[in-house]
């Protein structure tokens, strides 16, 4: 019975749904914050813990970046890069909500848009699922990668 749990724990089908799911995430979450970045800003100020000089930089920087990570996972290109990108940025999050949840202050998560639910141990729990899902990427997908179909090996190139 283990391994039978063990195999579909670690079968790369179910990491590929988890890729699927969690660039479908970070792309969507990506949109409202590139469209309206001093929105993002204001949420990103509001956690009290970026020094001021930092949160117009992070509120531009930040969504592109999952924007490129999300379409990376959901294209397999650089899978294994993408999804630790991620799972650092899942960190990051998760930390920022403890410390705002620790500190009582009373803020909305400006996870997907700028008035949204506010913060709580459930947005906590549900980044940790997410940096899980990170963590099975990184370690098992293996199924529909672009980069591997495309890349040129030093062999082909005469090397």
């Amino acid at each position: 019975m283990k391994s039978r749990a063990q195999h579909i724990l670690t079968h790369p089908l179910l990491s590929l749904v988890l890729r699927f799911y969690l660039s479908g995430v970070f792309i969507y979450a990506s949109l409202h914050k590139i469209n309206f970045p001093a929105e993002f800003a204001d949420n990103i100020a509001g956690y009290l813990i970026v020094p001021y000089w930092l949160v117009n930089p992070l509120a531009v920087f930040m969504p592109w970046l999952e924007l490129v990570c999300g379409l990376f996972l959901l294209a397999g290109v650089r899978v294994r890069a993408a999804s630790l990108l991620i799972g650092g940025m899942l960190i990051m999050f998760t930390l920022a909500v403890i410390v705002a949840l620790v500190q009582d202050t009373p803020i909305g998560c400006g996870c997907f848009q700028s008035v949204g639910e506010a913060i709580s141990w459930w947005t906590v729990l549900r980044d940790l699922v997410w940096l899980a899902m990170s963590a099975h990427i990184y370690r098992y997908d293996a199924l529909v990668h672009m980069d591997r179909l495309f890349m040129l090996k030093p062999e082909e190139l005469g090397l």
